[in-house]
């Protein structure tokens, strides 16, 4: 669940369905009307895959960072900050290194003075403490697809999502945006 006011991460491998459970909350947020930001550390997005899972690109403010992790921490920091948005995606991709104790805090206690929510998705943790919530995506197995006897395509990755660590809200009545797994 990802709440406003709030750092969210998800961590997993490559093809874990991390990005897919960051489309999900993202298509979730824009389909109800609300505004939504993506820095995308590697600008590895596939707006066309994210259209079909449900988000709405209109109401999607993409911010590529062309593999600048430095670029794209700065990008979140200041998306956060700005009223309007009621979900900020970081998606660090597959090399991100934990921040430091005083850069993480400093992304928090920016989150918690908003009614944005910011969703960090990499392969490992990068928040530390600093994350109310932290599920990681783990694949189960991938499944094949196309026709004659030898599929030739991928159909589906089967996953499932396990919480790391929850720490109760700081806000006691702040309203979840919804359940992105």
């Amino acid at each position: 669940m990802v709440l406003p006011g709030s750092i969210t991460e998800i961590v997993g491998r490559l093809s874990s369905g991390r990005t897919s459970l960051l489309a999900a909350c993202l298509g979730e947020v824009t389909g109800r009307g609300a505004v939504a930001a993506l820095v995308d550390a590697d600008s590895a997005l596939d707006p066309a895959s994210v259209a079909r899972a449900g988000v709405d690109l209109a109401r999607l403010l993409w911010v590529r960072c062309g593999g600048r992790r430095d670029v794209a921490l700065r990008a979140a920091d200041l998306l956060v900050r700005c009223p309007g948005f009621a979900l900020v995606g970081l998606d660090l991709g597959e090399t991100a290194c934990p921040l430091s104790p005083a850069a993480a805090f400093r992304l928090r206690f920016a989150v918690e003075r908003t009614a944005a929510a910011l969703v960090v998705v990499g392969r490992r943790r990068v928040t530390g403490p600093a994350a109310s919530l932290v599920v990681e995506t783990v694949r189960d197995r991938l499944e094949w697809a196309g026709p004659g006897p030898v599929p030739t395509r991928l159909g589906h990755v089967r996953a499932h999502v396990r919480v790391l660590r929850a720490r109760a809200a700081r806000a006691p009545g702040a309203a979840p945006l919804g359940f992105c797994a």
